[in-house]
């Protein structure tokens, strides 16, 4: 099982740091719900890509006591089943549902580096559209609840209905996620400029499934 968290943005900092750092730890297994039952399991390889080299890092993993099942600590600046991080994905997703961008000018965006492909990049833009009207109607209902700004809905609609597409009208929806999770007390650095990992995070809180 993954539980999401955010480490920053910097892959190689991360990499390097990994030794010291310190991981948040829930306070009960998500899969049995024990508590206090939750203790390291090591950690495990993988590789986080973008388009001009690929960084080793490792993964940190819990393991519940009482049920036995292991959890994955995987840092937001990378997605299950996916090789590049967060950041270059979100750029190929930002060119093409925001800037309406063609797969010549995305591919110039990352020259003269010749990954990601097209057809990777095909690939990461048909995922989150699959996951698109998941999320977007988990979100809108979150927003829905916001009880101190009853009109949120309202103009997170409002903006919404103005993009073209699910794809779109998610992306759109972000920044009234953010809004209302500062308002709950919960900072997310860099929230808007780290979109992607910002949603992932949330949807993943929220067993959402895949997002890209």
């Amino acid at each position: 099982m993954v539980i999401v968290v955010d480490c920053g943005g910097d892959v190689q900092r991360y990499a390097e740091d990994f030794p010291a750092l310190a991981f948040p730890r829930p306070s009960a297994c998500p899969r049995c719900a024990a508590s206090g039952h939750l203790v390291g399991h090591g950690s495990y390889p993988r590789t986080v890509t973008d388009p001009t080299r690929a960084i080793a890092i490792r993964v940190k993993r819990l393991l519940c006591t009482v049920c036995h099942h292991t959890l994955s600590l995987l840092p937001t600046f990378c997605l299950p089943f996916r090789h590049y991080q967060t950041a270059t994905i979100q750029t190929v997703l930002s060119l093409r549902i925001e800037a309406r961008a063609s797969w010549s000018q995305i591919g110039r965006r990352f020259w003269p580096a010749d990954l990601p492909t097209r057809t990777t990049c095909r690939e990461w833009v048909d995922a989150f559209a699959g996951a698109s009207a998941r999320y977007l109607s988990t979100l809108l209902c979150h927003l829905a609840t916001w009880s101190r700004h009853s009109s949120a809905i309202e103009v997170a609609l409002a903006d919404l209905g103005e993009r073209p597409d699910v794809s779109a009208q998610l992306v759109a929806a972000v920044p009234h996620l953010l809004a209302e999770l500062r308002e709950a007390g919960v900072g997310i650095v860099e929230g808007s400029r780290r979109w992607l990992a910002t949603l992932w995070q949330w949807g993943q809180e929220r067993k959402l499934g895949r997002l890209v």
